[in-house]
């Protein structure tokens, strides 16, 4: 008879043991949906930053190409999908019959791709928010010692992302502020 009960009590779970499993399932399942929010969020920002770096780099080229190129860094605490992020024109110290045409890609501002949702909002802040590149390449209008950090975050929490612009060689790089503290490091910086 002992033989026949454990083979009955042992078919089964018990209503602890279920209960001790949904609680466990149900904990780490809320720690994958924060670190998947998390993980989105940084793809978004990220995104952003790599497409600011690399318009920034095809107005430097086309500053290179004979005209100075003023940038517009359009700052904003809530910008939607479909904002303009940056735009470039012939700086207007230009004569205009010594313009080149086409070039300073003023008929293609850089805009935040629409693949965010509707409710995403992104807070974007430059302090000068305009520079110019000039036909060597170099920047003008930034401070020398600072030059110039654009900070990128969504729905203004962290991960943030930041691109700098130094004065007055014109590097472009990529920061991160991965704790929110407000100050990104960049790589190869100590």
């Amino acid at each position: 008879m002992g033989l026949a009960w454990r083979r009955r009590r042992s078919t089964g779970f018990t209503i602890t043991e279920l209960m001790v499993t949904v609680a466990v399932l149900g904990i780490l399942s809320a720690i994958a949906l924060r670190i998947t929010g998390v993980e989105w969020r940084r793809g978004r920002v990220n995104a952003v930053a790599v497409e600011l770096t690399g318009w920034l780099e095809a107005v430097r080229r086309a500053a290179v190409k004979g005209n100075p190129c003023e940038v517009t860094i359009h700052t904003s605490s809530a910008a939607a999908a479909g904002s303009t992020v940056a735009s470039a024109a012939v700086d207007p110290s230009v004569a205009s019959g010594a313009a080149i045409a086409n070039t300073c890609l003023n008929q293609d501002p850089l805009q935040i791709t629409a693949i965010s949702s509707g409710s995403d909002r992104y807070a974007i802040s430059a302090d000068p928010a305009v520079f110019t590149f000039t036909p060597r390449g170099t920047v003008v209008g930034l401070n020398p010692s600072t030059g110039l950090e654009v900070r990128i975050s969504l729905n203004n929490t962290p991960p943030m992302r930041c691109v700098q612009i130094t004065s007055p060689l014109g590097l472009i790089r990529v920061g991160n502020d991965e704790d929110g503290s407000g100050t990104c490091t960049y790589p190869g910086v100590f």
